[in-house]
């Protein structure tokens, strides 16, 4: 049996050693020339005249690319490594997140919660740790990230718990519009085990929306029948939980704390042990997170925010008139608007960066004090003197990093780096 694996990242590897052991003989491919340098010692090279009995490719190779082309006409069986993990998964609880924003957190906060509950947990999927490390480890629970891209593909994965968090637009530059993007996401809910739980967040579908085979539970910070909040806490079932004083901030991670709450009920629904579990919790890298406070400027490292909905959340949690946006990469095809509209609420400037500040430009005509950065060193420094003396220096770009950076962690080291580096340069 020969299996060709198509893209060699942490998944890719990952699905080549799991399928090694199964008694594969394995081919790599990559466009990287080093990185297929890499493995070559390990696995044999692509040969196109041969033909594969399967092929496993990473989540961001295009159907275009020639080898898939070339794979398609041989008929070769195309899937991706959570396909290919979902084949293998037995007596294990599932528990799978997507939705625009919010996934990383989300997902965390349920594993945080089975974790101390005594539950032998693995976080999983698009935050970074790949399923098919898990199988056949012994864990009673996978708590699964996933992207659209990795939904494009999944269909033997059977799901305990469905969670779908907000969909709002984003990778319009892939897909052929917002319903396509969104019936992606929602590819989710055709996994579900029958009597399973279908997490939602409201506007995803009807609210009066039913279905036979799983049970449906809704969340938002207006409050459902399934879960309600105010300032300091939140109510389900009859209990409260304690919220005020977390080291995360925001109704966007009030919405995350409801949505892990609802999607772990069935077997933690202690308040102790989720009260501890969220007092323990720290942000996650470059969402939202505060970065250094001088001269009376806060920066605030959100480079997660890849699309215009998570930007809307992010500003949406600062006061008015204080915040000057870092804002710009690589276009994603949607509109900035609602980031304009809100910004006139709540910033006092913009700097605009990126292979997209010529794209986003003509939203803002009119807007008072936007001005545009060549580095990120620059944009730090123009934002800090419009936000001297009282505010906050948020980069939250709307777009993804693929411009400057390698991903949107090498941009919010980057960010972090530049901001220690102004506070040496003015010896603050």
């Amino acid at each position: 049996m020969k299996a060709l694996i198509v893209g060699l990242g942490i998944s890719g590897i990952s699905s080549a050693k799991f399928l090694k052991n199964s008694g594969y003989e394995i081919f790599i491919y990559d466009d990287n020339a080093a990185q297929l340098e890499k493995y070559s010692a390990e696995y044999l090279k692509y040969d196109e005249t041969l033909k594969y009995d399967l092929a496993i490719i990473s989540p961001g190779v295009p159907a275009t690319h020639s080898v898939i082309k070339k794979l398609n006409a041989q008929g070769t069986e195309i899937i991706g490594e959570l396909e290919l993990a979902g084949r293998f998964v037995k007596d294990e609880k599932v528990i799978a997140v997507t939705g625009t924003n919010g996934k990383s957190t989300t997902v965390s906060l349920v594993h945080a919660f089975l974790k101390n509950a005594g539950f032998k947990s693995f976080l999983c999927g698009n935050i970074g740790e790949p399923v098919i490390n898990g199988i056949g480890k012994g864990y009673e629970f996978f708590v699964i990230e996933l992207s659209s891209f990795q939904l494009e593909t999944l269909k033997s994965l059977k799901v305990d718990v469905a969670m779908v968090l907000n969909v709002t637009p984003d990778h319009l530059d892939r897909y052929k519009d917002f319903e396509d993007y969104k019936n992606t996401k929602l590819n989710l809910l055709n996994l579900l085990k029958k009597g399973g739980v279908a997490v939602l967040g409201t506007g995803i579908v009807a609210d009066d929306f039913a279905h036979p085979d799983f049970e449906i539970r809704l969340f938002s910070v207006e409050g459902t029948k399934d879960i309600k909040c105010d300032e300091t806490n939140v109510y389900f079932d009859g209990k409260q939980l304690k919220v005020d004083d977390l080291k995360i901030r925001g109704h966007h991670n009030i919405e995350n704390i409801m949505a892990a709450v609802l999607g772990v009920k069935d077997w933690v629904g202690d308040t102790e042990i989720l009260r501890k579990s969220l007092l323990e919790f720290n942000p996650l890298a470059h969402r939202t997170a505060f970065v250094d406070k001088f001269q009376g400027v806060e920066f605030i490292d959100d480079s997660k925010g890849t699309n215009v909905g998570a930007v809307e959340k992010s500003l949406a949690g600062f006061s008015d008139g204080k915040v000057v946006l870092i804002l710009g990469g690589v276009d994603k095809g949607g509109s900035y608007e609602p980031v304009r509209v809100l910004a006139d609420r709540k910033c006092k400037g913009v700097v605009l960066i990126g292979a997209s500040k010529e794209i986003i430009r003509p939203y803002f005509n009119g807007f008072a004090n936007v001005e545009t950065a060549d580095s990120m060193a620059e944009a730090v420094k123009k934002a800090f003197l419009l936000a001297k003396n009282d505010g906050v220096v948020l980069f939250s770009p709307a777009c993804s990093s693929f411009d400057w950076y390698k991903n949107y962690k090498e941009r919010g080291v980057d960010f972090v780096n530049k901001v220690k580096d102004l506070k040496s340069e003015i010896g603050a």
